[in-house]
């Protein structure tokens, strides 16, 4: 019933977009299957008018019979070319939903599993092929009925012929178990599809190609990409063999009926029981049942190409956005009053047991400026995207000025939310665009674009673009490429776009600035928190490993194992001296120096910016 439901919604888009084409492709449809028994039976005719020498009736059945087959023949190109426009046209719009279905989840635990994320890669960019299979399964049924058609007059004519089709409903069934073979085999294939595409990609850009020369791992990776290819082509070619073996069987049963058609119609000749018009159409009928056995299977073959699709796309609709969140009317505040706490809150992604983050219990004040410090692993970077509401907790609830976040629908919290992130998005946009898209409303909006920029530090980027504002980014599209840093600074210069954040999100965000631009941006980042803290009572929440930021901080959170081992203010931590202390000291060496020498001090007086381990990048 999904397929059904599935496959008339492909049909709902087909008459919505090409409704007159539609109609075309139904009448022609029906035509050709009319002009199948009308060939027959026009044949027929024609041949006993022949017989009595009745020369106006053998005129007129002969015309009868040509239109007959010219129909018959002219419908299939017809409706083979219409088949393609229709999965074009159709195609755009499918495409369209599973972008949407994908860019719609609101549970970024979701995107993470490895079997949505093969599904997504076998529908991606496939949208005129699922199309395809849906608009040829109409074809399979025109085809049956054109089968239908000539075996009722077959019957008519003579009746004991019937045994044709014994023979070719078998041939129908291995030929449909054999494409499920090859389909079946083809969503095994995905995962070695997915890494080998991914190493491609490895091998074919320039910023990882860098790692990969000076390591010196290129044959090892094209050698990887061959076997994952090989291991794919394997399989595949194994099904088709297989299923290749199904349809000689299924043609061998085929071949016996038809056999046994033509002796019950030698032992019908003997005994009278036919006449010489009846033996011409049924030798003729027989021929060409052949014929459209032999065009049904290919269509179901083609067909089948895309029904591994349209599995995976009906699989991707019925995930649709990802749990349903309960529905309810809860908005987020325009002011932080209380601020955002957690309770017994836990994390654990899916199709995993070992739970990332553990009975986390944390008040977050409106207005405060909260660091959180932890190892690698420690689960720094899933708290920020529960946080964010892009990551649902397995347990526990967290609250924004006591309204349940869960309540409160998605899009409406990350309205309220601007995020910096180490792996933020290089969008190969106009300079303006890529950071007008850190808020829709104000895209064009070129004032408050020139505030980010110099919020973000990318004010001296920009200028320095042949078209300032106006200039092309990303090189793959005859743009400017811009440095990692700099690509960084425009990625800042976004999440300063919005004005009234309830919660400002900065993970890892100066990792590959200098440590100069990296100091100038916490800086103006500390005023620009104390200030939305308090016109919004915004919470600023920094995921860094750069203790002078951290020292900054209203409150210290540090994460180990997944739970929260200290919070506090930097010197409640240091008299405490625990992890915090112990990290912190740890760190100020790379200053302070050795017994053998002495290295000189941070700029501007800063506290040590030397790095612990890199941030975590927690997986399922």
């Amino acid at each position: 019933m999904k397929r059904l439901s599935v496959l008339a919604e492909l049909f709902r888009i087909g008459w919505r977009t090409r409704r007159a084409l539609v109609l075309c492709y139904l009448a022609v449809t029906l035509a050709d299957a009319c002009a199948v028994a009308g060939f027959a039976l026009t044949l027929r005719i024609f041949v006993r008018h022949v017989l009595r020498h009745q020369g106006p009736g053998a005129f007129l059945a002969a015309s009868a019979t040509a239109v007959c087959w010219a129909v018959s023949a002219v419908g299939v190109s017809a409706r083979t070319n219409m088949v393609y426009l229709l999965a074009e046209s159709t195609g755009i719009d499918v495409n369209a939903r599973v972008l949407g279905l994908v860019a719609g989840v609101e549970d970024l635990a979701l995107l993470e599993q490895p079997a949505y994320a093969d599904h997504v890669e076998l529908v991606k960019g496939g949208g005129d092929v699922i199309a395809r299979s849906a608009w040829l399964s109409l074809e399979i049924v025109s085809a049956l009925a054109r089968l239908a058609a000539t075996l009722v007059v077959m019957a008519l004519i003579a009746p004991p012929l019937l045994a044709v089709a014994v023979g070719l409903l078998p041939t129908l069934w291995l030929s449909r178990r054999g494409q499920r073979l090859v389909r079946s085999e083809l969503r095994r294939g995905a995962p070695h599809a997915r890494l080998a595409e991914h190493l491609e990609q490895l091998l074919t850009t320039p910023t990882p190609g860098m790692e990969i020369r000076v390591a010196g791992a290129q044959e090892v990776l094209r050698s990887k990409v061959r076997q994952e290819w090989t291991a794919l082509l394997t399989g595949q070619e194994r099904a088709q063999w297989r299923a290749a073996g199904l349809s000689v069987c299924g043609w061998t049963v085929f071949a016996a009926g038809q056999t046994l058609a033509l002796l019950l119609v030698v032992r019908s000749v003997t005994r009278g029981a036919a006449s010489p018009g009846d033996i011409l159409v049924l030798v003729t009928l027989l021929t060409t049942l052949r014929g459209q056995a032999e065009g049904t299977m290919a269509t179901v073959r083609q067909a089948a190409d895309g029904l591994h699709l349209l599995a995976s796309y009906r699989y991707l609709v019925d995930a649709g956005t990802g749990p349903a969140r309960p529905v309810g009317l809860a908005r987020p505040p325009d002011t932080l009053e209380e601020g955002i706490v957690l309770r017994g809150v836990s994390f654990t992604y899916p199709g995993s047991r070992k739970p990332v983050l553990r009975d986390i219990d944390l008040v977050l004040p409106a207005g405060a400026t909260v660091a959180v410090v932890g190892e690698h692993g420690a689960g720094k970077t899933s708290l920020v995207k529960m946080l964010c509401g892009l990551y649902e907790p397995t347990a526990g609830c967290i609250t924004v000025d006591g309204v349940p976040l869960r309540g409160i629908p998605a899009p409406s919290w990350w309205g309220k939310v601007t995020a910096g992130f180490q792996d933020h998005a290089r969008f190969a946009f106009l300079a303006r665009e890529a950071v007008g898209v850190g808020d829709l409303a104000a895209l064009d909006d070129a004032d408050r674009i020139a505030v980010a920029l110099g919020e973000g530090g990318a004010q001296e980027v920009v200028a320095a673009l042949p078209s300032g504002m106006d200039t092309q980014l990303g090189g793959e599209f005859g743009g400017v490429e811009l440095s990692g840093g700099q690509w960084q600074r425009v990625a800042l210069s976004r999440a300063s776009m919005r004005r009234a954040p309830l919660l400002c999100v900065l993970d890892e965000p100066t990792a590959t600035l200098d440590a100069r631009n990296e100091h100038a941006f916490y800086q103006r980042q500390t005023l620009l928190a104390a200030r939305a803290g308090a016109l919004h009572g915004t919470v600023t929440v920094m995921v860094t490993h750069r203790f002078s930021t951290v020292r900054m901080a209203d409150l210290i959170v540090v994460l180990s194992g997944g739970t929260i081992t200290e919070h506090g203010s930097h010197d409640e931590l240091m008299a405490r001296d625990g992890t915090y202390a112990s990290m912190y000291r740890l760190q100020a060496t790379g200053y302070l120096g050795t017994a053998t020498g002495r290295e000189p001090s941070p700029p501007d007086g800063a506290t040590p910016t030397e790095s612990l381990p890199q941030p975590d990048k927690e997986s399922p």
